[in-house]
């Protein structure tokens, strides 16, 4: 599963010619290359000149739009993390759904990307975890988005089970969501020690319902 900015934000990208010449266009085209140059080749190997060139652009033309390689790859960490918030949280307030299904459909997306043949939120997150260990830029930036993750896991948990106090759901959402997290190195370290992914998915639910349902 992968998730485009145009998807995001309501756009229908298929079948509609690309237009170039502008910043409207240019830098979501940018940053969708650059997600996947520093999800296939690490931070080492993102330069402002790899993501240039696979773009189809020239690397003066990336420049003026990202001054430097920090710029780039900050806002790049960026619109990967806005873009899967953004998918959850549609997922997450989906009224017609219950908010038992909402919290399934939630881990449903999250075993269809990190077990998809084009999975790139594995080995983005794991750089960019790595990152945050000596940047405090990506290390503030992660906690903003660990806390936006959080608040959505918390707010399911508080509609499933409403008589748990406020600071209870709070823990639990955490504790779902430092599930989700260890999923994401599991799932892409584990190798041949990997469960059944269909049996390890229903196993994965039950353990988040018993989180969310728990008196």
């Amino acid at each position: 599963m992968n998730i485009t900015s145009d998807e995001i934000s309501g756009k229908e990208s298929k079948g509609t010619p690309k237009q170039r010449g502008n910043r409207t266009t240019r830098v979501p085209e940018i940053l969708e290359v650059a997600i996947h140059v520093f999800a296939s080749e690490g931070n080492t190997g993102f330069t402002q000149r790899r993501v240039a060139a696979d773009a189809g652009v020239r690397l003066s033309t990336l420049q003026h739009y990202f001054g430097s390689r920090e710029s780039l790859l900050q806002s790049t960490i960026e619109e990967m993390g806005k873009r899967y918030i953004g998918r959850f949280q549609l997922l997450a307030d989906d009224a017609r759904q219950s908010p038992e299904a909402r919290l399934e459909t939630l881990l449903d997306e999250t075993f269809a990307a990190l077990t998809g043949p084009d999975n790139v939120v594995s080995p983005f997150a794991l750089e960019v975890w790595c990152l945050a260990e000596h940047q405090p830029s990506i290390r503030d930036l992660m906690v903003k988005v660990s806390g936006e993750f959080q608040v959505i896991f918390s707010k399911l948990v508080a509609e499933i089970n409403p008589a748990l106090a406020p600071d209870e759901c709070r823990l639990r959402g955490a504790l779902i969501y430092s599930h989700w997290q260890g999923l994401i190195v599991f799932l892409r370290r584990s190798g041949r020690n990997a469960p059944d992914p269909v049996a390890f998915r229903t196993a994965t639910k039950v353990v988040w319902k018993a989180l969310s349902n728990a008196s």
